[in-house]
């Protein structure tokens, strides 16, 4: 019964909420357009007339191109910068525009460089084809193909020009990029080290003391200078209109809050997917609702003209503050799940991840609110003296909490006498080590580098929370959902068309990469604020994808990726097409099996050629360049890839000559089987007995090789016998020929044989040979000889003798002789 209504339930529960999402969405709507186009109308001007068409002819074209156009606009942008570095005193701000001023610029002469490449190129190809001028005893060519010669030449020369002004503002450009890395590591370096006066002195707290109202003073003509603007600028519509914009979207936020929370019911938490899922989704939504509320608020307050730009900038830097606390927060609450235990991610106790929750929680907000203040004292141009006491403070802030957190985990692990969650003893070691490292510099002076030690601790430990949770989800999706085991994952396979097994390869593969970039996110975030080092590292990942150059060859990360592309792509071609060729083609033609085979592999070795060559040409690596190569291996191959090389070419000579083929029955030194398939190194061979043997193709070319069904399957058995001298010899010969013609895989032409072979010591020795049509058969065909032989004998009373041996009778064993 409770099964049936909790679907009603849940009916009308949507039905309940459908008119009130419908009555936010209309609502925003009717806002936006009807006062956003009133806020338009207001402000908006009227359209100056269109000047008249000009009669006067359009000026011609420059002659200069526009590559050395933009080569000379590059050259004078650069000329500033290297103007600029060459001053005596810098400051982080203009040595970051001029960071994103270069990195465009270097990238766009690296284009232009590739460019004029290929049209020197084409110009030197286009010439080689027109051949050089004839000489003053030979005869004079054609007036146009003389300009044409003399047109590509200048081309050719202004071509040159261009490329080596370009290959030299490259250097320049890569020599300021360079030197504008490391000023701005010098002058991080020089303020993360600074010393000031430190908690200890008085002068420092009388500095914050005489500081405190001129900030205070700042931020009240701030203020009222918003209110001002809003005032002034602001009609009441756009007030009313503000207002239901901000309704809409909260009645919207609101009902997403509330379907999320209805989404994530207390059910099945058993899988480990369900709970790395339901992690997730508390990490988004915790992590995004209220920055996204102030971000939203912001955007509309400017829209509708209630907000200057300099209270805008201010309100970005607040809710990128208030993502620095939600992003702890949610990590907490995601990861260590106080309140639900059964989607916990970790095995700590309810106590642990609740103190653990609320440290994390105020830790980051601790951060969030220095990151916030630090932008309203550079907004309000505050002293100095403020900004080092807000460093101070996050950083006493930070300690006191790490240590507080330390502090109560130990205790409670010794009142509960119950041992510790797993991995806590490690994380207390390592926040006192934060803990040493942020209390040390506070107090010599260093409060720069304490607030440093004190953020990344907080930034560290919220990425490598959420670095948790998105490595379980990451895993549980792709070992339990999108996986061979689960019937989501086969149904997923199907519809791809791949096998069980190349999903899971391909699920493990895309599992690496996602945890990989993840990571490499991870760091970059870690490093981003201070910005740096991150410029370093984001610098080195966009050259390396551009390309460097390696014996004359350009390789990317977008050449590698094409080329590991091509290379895919083009196996799977040719693997298709060798397939399609062993399984729809050839097995239609009147080709043998062995042929058949010879000509698909063939071809696959053909195939493979070619897309490696295609590979090594989107490389950039031409054929005339493999001789340095073909030489490395030529050594290789003098010292010791002789029978690698060896077997190589005698496989090649097997599938061409074919003395050997697919099928055949084949006796090779002390091995005999069937040939079952001939790769490139090595032919396997299936023995009698079911055993596979891999035997060197060198094998075969060098060494004698007995192939009974080289020519055709025909063979010949013998069955040798010996009978008594008393028997009928006629009689003896009809019965052997008999039996033989009798068999129905013997053949009647040649008709079998018999021969006297001789006379034994004991009795004649006949030999019956009769000719089969598969060689194969062989075996069966002697035994089924030899019993109808044998059962013939048997009925003519032809006796078959046997030489004279001892036949123990049964009996008591006789110790010794009986006396008589």
């Amino acid at each position: 019964m409770q099964e049936t209504e909790r679907p009603k339930r849940r009916i009308g529960r949507r039905a309940a909420r459908a008119p009130l999402a419908t009555l936010a969405l209309a609502v925003l709507v009717l806002a936006t357009a009807w006062f956003g186009g009133a806020a338009v109308a207001q402000g908006a001007k009227p359209a100056p007339p269109k000047p008249a068409a000009s009669t006067t002819p359009a000026q011609p074209a420059p002659q200069q191109p526009a590559v050395v156009a933009n080569l000379e606009s590059a050259k004078t942008a650069l000329e500033e910068i290297e103007k600029a570095l060459a001053a005596d005193f810098h400051f982080d701000e203009p040595l970051a525009e001029m960071r994103r001023r270069l990195t465009p610029m270097r990238s766009e002469l690296r284009d232009t460089i590739a460019s004029l490449e290929d049209e020197a190129n084409q110009a030197t190809a286009q010439l080689k084809q027109l051949g050089d001028a004839p000489e003053d005893d030979e005869p004079k060519e054609d007036a146009g193909v003389a300009a044409e010669r003399a047109k590509l030449v200048k081309r050719q020369g202004d071509i040159e020009a261009a490329l080596k002004q370009a290959r030299l503002l490259t250097v320049r450009a890569d020599e300021a990029s360079e030197k504008v890395t490391d000023l701005r590591r010098g002058l991080f370096t020089r303020e993360l080290f600074a010393r000031n006066a430190g908690l200890f002195s008085h002068t420092f707290w009388t500095d914050v003391r005489d500081a405190l109202p001129s900030e205070t003073g700042r931020i009240v003509q701030l203020l009222r200078a918003w209110w001002m603007y809003a005032s002034t600028s602001a009609s009441q519509g756009s007030l009313i209109g503000a207002a239901l914009t901000l309704l809409g979207f909260g009645l919207a936020a609101v009902l997403l809050l509330r379907w999320l929370r209805h989404r994530m019911v207390d059910e099945g938490l058993a899988v480990r997917f369900d709970r790395a899922y339901q992690a997730v989704m508390v990490l988004v939504g915790y992590a995004v609702t209220m920055p996204g509320a102030v971000l939203v608020t912001v955007l509309v307050l400017e829209n509708f003209g209630l907000m200057p730009a300099w209270i805008k900038a201010l309100g970005i830097g607040l809710a990128l503050s208030v993502l620095t606390a939600s992003s702890g927060r949610a990590v907490a609450h995601a990861l260590f799940a106080a309140d639900q235990p059964s989607r916990r991610l970790f095995g700590w106790s309810d106590a642990e991840a609740s103190r653990a929750t609320a440290h994390l929680t105020w830790a980051s907000r601790a951060l969030g609110a220095a990151y916030f203040l630090n932008l309203l004292h550079k907004t309000t141009t505050a002293p100095i003296a403020l900004t080092v006491a807000t460093s101070a403070l996050l950083s006493i802030v930070i300690a006191g909490l790490s240590f507080d957190f330390m502090w109560r985990t130990a205790k409670g692990s010794v009142v509960d006498e119950t041992p510790s969650g797993p991995g806590l003893s490690v994380v207390r070691v390592l926040l006192g080590l934060f803990v040493a490292a942020i209390l040390v510099p506070l107090v010599v002076g260093y409060i720069a580098l304490s607030a440093f030690v004190a953020s990344r601790l907080v930034i560290v430990l919220t990425l490598a929370g959420a670095l948790v949770i998105v490595d379980a989800f990451v895993d549980a999706l792709f070992t339990q959902v999108l996986s061979s085991a689960s019937e989501r994952g086969r149904a997923f396979a199907a519809l791809l068309g791949l096998s069980p097994r190349g999903l899971d390869l391909i699920a493990t593969l895309l599992s690496a990469v996602i945890r990989l970039s993840v990571l490499v996110l991870a760091i970059l975030a870690v490093l981003g604020p201070w910005g740096v080092f991150a410029d370093d590292v984001l610098t080195k990942l966009a050259e390396a994808a551009f390309g460097w150059q390696v014996g004359g060859v350009t390789i990317s990360i977008q050449t590698i990726l094409g080329a590991i592309a091509i290379l895919l792509l083009g196996v799977l071609a040719v693997r298709g097409a060798q397939r399609w060729l062993e399984t729809s083609f050839l097995p239609r033609t009147a080709l043998d099996p062995g042929l058949q085979h010879s000509i698909s592999t063939l071809f696959g070795y053909a195939g493979l050629i070619g897309v490696l060559a295609a590979v090594l040409g989107a490389v950039g690596i031409d054929l005339q360049k493999i001789a340095l190569i073909a030489g490395a291996l030529s050594v290789g191959i003098g010292f010791g890839l002789q029978s690698i090389v060896s077997n190589f070419v005698s496989g090649l000579i097997l599938l061409a000559e074919r003395p050997i083929r697919v099928g055949d029955w084949v006796v090779v030194k002390s091995e005999e089987g069937f040939v079952r398939k001939i790769s490139v190194r090595a032919t396997e061979i299936e023995t009698f007995d079911r055993a596979s043997v891999i035997i060197p193709n060198s094998e075969f070319i060098t060494s004698a090789v007995k192939n009974w069904t080289h020519g055709n399957t025909l063979g010949r058995v013998s069955v040798k016998l010996r009978v008594a001298y008393d028997s009928d010899v006629e009689r003896v010969r009809d019965i052997l020929v008999g039996c033989a013609r009798a068999h129905p895989l013997v053949l009647r032409a040649p008709p079998p044989s018999v021969y006297l072979l001789g006379f034994g010591e004991i009795g004649l020795d006949f030999e019956l040979r009769c000719i089969l049509a598969n060689v194969e058969n062989g075996l069966s065909v002697k035994s089924d000889l030899h019993v109808a032989v044998l059962r013939e004998f048997r009925e003519a009373g032809i006796k078959i003798p046997y030489p004279p041996h001892d036949e123990r009778v049964p009996g008591p064993i006789l110790l010794e002789e009986p006396t008589r």
